[in-house]
């Protein structure tokens, strides 16, 4: 009886296919996406005496950014600290947050006014004063200054070309021992960058150790999508978008 019994279940069972074991026909076919691929030639990046000329690339990256708005945000570790630079270049407005740890300092240009958070002032949200061309807590709004602090002079080459953000980016790179002895030497550095066809450094991974074993990270993001520059709490009465 036992036996009758699974002869019949695997007679049932092999003669449904609408069970899952095989394929139905009223499946809908899946069309495969396409997928573009890098083109190597839509990133020109210049070069000097067999490897990428480094100076060049950091000025037209200064360049790149001298008419565009963008959101730039760097990252260093060693110790931590933050800054994040946002330029709305049509209407004149610029904001600057600084953050060392649990210090966190705030600033505005806009209409030819510098405002700061006070946060030492618990009776007023911001200061203001004239502004003049230069801007607080960061030596260049574009970063090129950190970018020639940072980054090596010489040795690095292009090593890929990808895709990110529908953009074709060329990855320059760098891996070295020994920076010289000069005030910020290094013994070992890790050092890439991607860099769109306009020439602007998307993005920065460096990393270096240094001969007292402090490590140091340095991250910087730039993205040109920024529409308008976000309003802190403390300057809502400002009014800086009407």
């Amino acid at each position: 009886m036992h036996r009758s019994l699974v002869v019949v279940i695997l007679i049932v069972l092999a003669g449904c296919s609408g069970l899952g074991f095989g394929p139905s026909a009223d499946e809908p076919s899946v069309t495969p996406v396409p997928v573009t691929t890098p083109d190597a030639s839509a990133v020109e990046v210049a070069r000097t005496n067999g490897s990428v000329d480094i100076d060049r690339l950091r000025s037209r990256h200064d360049a790149a950014l001298a008419d565009r708005s963008f959101h730039r945000r760097v990252v260093r570790s060693g110790p931590q600290n933050t800054r994040d630079v946002w330029v709305d270049r049509e209407r004149g407005v610029v904001r600057v947050r600084r953050t060392l740890g649990p210090v966190v300092d705030d600033a505005i240009l806009a209409d030819g006014r510098l405002y700061r958070a006070a946060s030492d002032d618990p009776d007023r949200g911001y200061t203001s004063e004239r502004a003049n061309t230069t801007v607080p807590y960061v030596p260049t709004r574009s970063g090129v200054a950190r970018l020639r602090q940072v980054l090596l002079d010489d040795g690095y080459q292009r090593v890929d070309t990808v895709r990110r953000g529908g953009r074709d980016l060329a990855v320059v790179a760098v891996n070295a021992t020994g920076r010289g002895s000069g005030t910020d030497p290094s013994i070992a550095v890790r050092s890439r960058l991607y860099v769109d066809s306009a020439g602007v450094v998307r993005a920065v991974d460096h990393w270096e150790r240094r001969p007292d074993g402090t490590v140091v990270e340095f991250d910087m993001q730039v993205t040109t999508e920024t529409e308008h520059v976000p309003v802190p709490w403390w300057a809502e009465d400002i009014r800086l978008y009407g």
